[in-house]
């Protein structure tokens, strides 16, 4: 007896959209159908308790004009809401917000290392909290942590508000990264790496001509709260390189 679940759609095809196609191009459509529900519909026998089936942003998706979630391209991601380590906090006393600030952080990665990319209002949906309590929690974790988690701002460089020039630029002048390995540890393109670091030069080259805060925005065509931020961070980190220079 032929019970498949590609006679079954065969038949269903043939019988519903009869124009569709001769055999040979259902055989197709069935197959490729079949691969779709085999890898967005996983047994849930594979999930571990604590993890949920969730469905990401592609890790290589690019962005474009017009384009929204319904064109993005999708990748299955199975995630740790809740971990034994998870479990063991709560019973030693540590505050909710720790361990919410944790979790966020390891779904980030788990998602990462499964081609795909989570955003900010992913974690807020799974973990039943507002946006804006997701991005306090995640802004600390990587400040405490000095690290940039991967998440869509930053893996697809979305926006200003995304920006982690104090980390790019601090590996670029303190540890004296390259490009290439900055763009891997901050999740980041090489192409947005060295945007940081081309604004970072400019306004240091500018502070040190004597310019003022209004002629480097002018120079520069940045805005003079971005060239303010850039002066602190240039004082912080030629500070710092001076002291390693002494050492």
């Amino acid at each position: 007896m032929d019970k498949t679940f590609e006679t079954i759609v065969s038949r269903f095809i043939s019988t519903e959209f009869p124009r569709l196609g001769g055999p040979k191009v259902i055989d197709l459509f069935v197959k490729e159908l079949k691969l779709l529900v085999e890898q967005y519909y996983p047994p849930i026998t594979n999930l571990k308790m604590g993890q949920i089936l969730w469905y990401a942003v592609a890790k290589d998706e690019t962005g474009g004009y017009g384009k929204n979630m319904k064109n993005l391209r999708l990748r299955p991601v199975v995630l740790s809401v809740v971990t034994y380590e998870d479990i063991q906090k709560r019973a030693k006393g540590v505050p909710s917000k720790e361990i919410r600030k944790y979790a966020g952080a390891r779904m980030l990665r788990e998602a990462d290392k499964q081609s795909g990319t989570l955003a900010q209002s992913d974690i807020s949906l799974i973990l039943s909290h507002s946006c804006s309590t997701i991005q306090k929690d995640i802004e600390e974790y990587e400040r405490e942590n000095n690290v940039v988690l991967p998440r869509r701002g930053t893996v697809h460089d979305l926006g200003r508000s995304t920006s982690h020039k104090q980390v790019i630029c601090r590996k670029s002048v303190l540890d004296r990264k390259a490009t290439p390995d900055i763009a891997l540890e901050t999740y980041h393109s090489p192409m947005a790496v060295d945007r940081y670091l081309g604004d970072f030069e400019r306004v240091r080259f500018c502070l040190k001509k004597g310019l003022s805060m209004k002629e480097a925005a002018f120079t520069t065509q940045m805005s003079k709260s971005l060239i303010v931020e850039y002066a602190e961070l240039i004082e912080e980190l030629d500070g710092g390189e001076e002291k390693e220079n002494v050492n």
